[in-house]
C-alpha cells in the first residue's frame, strides 16, 4: 500500500509518534502533513523527521489554507496569506517533503472576477518563484463548485495560471468533482499531477469514508492504483479513536487482500 497516504487531519490531536505509527501499522506510503496542524500543535520536526526515517515514510505538506485568501481585495490579508503559505513551503524544505498543496485563492466580492483573476495568479506566480528557490514542488489544487471560488475546473485553472500551467504540478481531489467521469477526465487531460486527494461524499457533503457515498472505491481504488500516482486519504477528526480514519484504512486493507485472492 506505498502508494496509499493518509491526511494528519484525521489524526488532529495525536502525537507525531501516533500519527506516523498508525500509518506503519496499515503498511501506507507516507502522510500528508497539515502545516496547520504542526504549528497548532506545535510538533517537533526534528522528532517526525527521527520518526518517518525510522518507520520510511515518505511525507507531502498541505500548506496552511484556512483563513487564508491571496486574493482577497484586502491587500493586508493577500500579503499575510502569501507569507503563511511561504511558511509552509519552508516546512517541507526543512522536513525534506517533495511537495506542498496549495488551495488557490477566491473571489471576496462575486462580480469581480478579473480583478480577483489577476490577484490570484500574481501570487501563484510569487510562490511558484519561492517554491523553486526552495527545491519544492508547488501543487495547486482545483476546489469544490461553490461561489467565489477562483478554480473549479479544468479551464478556470487555465484561465488563472496561464503561462505558468505548464510549470506548475496539480493536486486532484475526486471529493470536489461532480462524478467520476469529471475525474477520469481530469487524471486524462490535466499535465503533472503530483498526488490524489480521496475520500468519498454524499451530495453536498464532502470528505465521508471512502465505502461511504455517491463513489464506488472499490472499483475507483483499482483503476487509480494503475496511475502510479500517490493517493492521500482525506479527513478530518479531532477525537480519538478515529473511527473514520480507522474504517477507511481497514477498507484499503480489505481491497488490498482481496486483490491478492485473485
Amino acid at each position: 500500500m506505498k502508494q496509499i497516504y493518509f491526511s494528519s487531519t484525521y489524526m488532529w490531536n495525536s502525537s507525531l509518534e501516533e500519527i506516523v505509527k498508525t500509518a506503519y501499522k496499515y503498511g501506507l506510503g507516507g502522510i500528508e502533513l497539515w502545516a496547520q496542524q504542526v504549528e497548532y500543535n506545535q510538533y517537533c520536526m526534528e522528532e517526525y523527521i527521527s520518526l518517518t526515517n525510522e518507520y520510511h515514510l515518505n511525507t507531502t505538506i498541505h500548506s496552511k489554507s484556512w483563513d487564508l485568501n491571496f486574493a482577497s481585495i484586502n491587500e493586508g490579508i493577500r500579503r499575510a496569506s502569501i507569507e503563511e503559505i511561504k511558511k509552509s513551503i519552508r516546512l517541507a524544505k526543512q522536513i525534506r517533503a517533495k511537495s506542498v498543496t496549495v488551495h488557490p485563492p477566491r473571489e471576496t466580492i462575486c462580480g469581480l472576477r478579473p480583478f480577483h483573476l489577476e490577484l490570484a495568479y500574481q501570487g501563484i506566480k510569487e510562490l511558484y518563484r519561492y517554491s523553486c528557490e526552495m527545491e519544492i514542488e508547488l501543487s495547486l489544487e482545483i476546489l469544490e463548485k461553490i461561489p467565489k471560488e477562483l478554480i473549479t475546473s479544468a479551464q478556470s485553472l487555465y484561465e488563472v495560471t496561464r503561462d505558468l500551467y505548464d510549470k506548475l504540478s496539480y493536486t486532484l481531489d475526486i471529493a470536489h468533482c461532480t462524478d467520476t467521469a469529471e475525474f477520469f477526465a481530469y487524471l486524462k487531460r490535466i499535465p503533472r499531477i503530483s498526488k490524489l486527494h480521496i475520500s468519498n461524499k454524499m451530495g453536498n457533503k464532502l470528505h465521508t469514508p471512502l465505502k461511504r457515498g455517491d463513489f464506488n472505491f472499490s472499483a475507483i481504488i483499482p483503476l487509480l492504483e494503475k496511475s502510479d500516482i500517490p493517493m492521500v486519504i482525506e479527513g478530518f477528526s479531532n477525537e480519538a479513536p478515529y473511527l473514520d480514519l480507522l474504517e477507511n484504512l481497514d477498507f484499503i486493507k480489505m481491497l488490498k487482500e482481496k486483490e491478492l485472492c485473485q
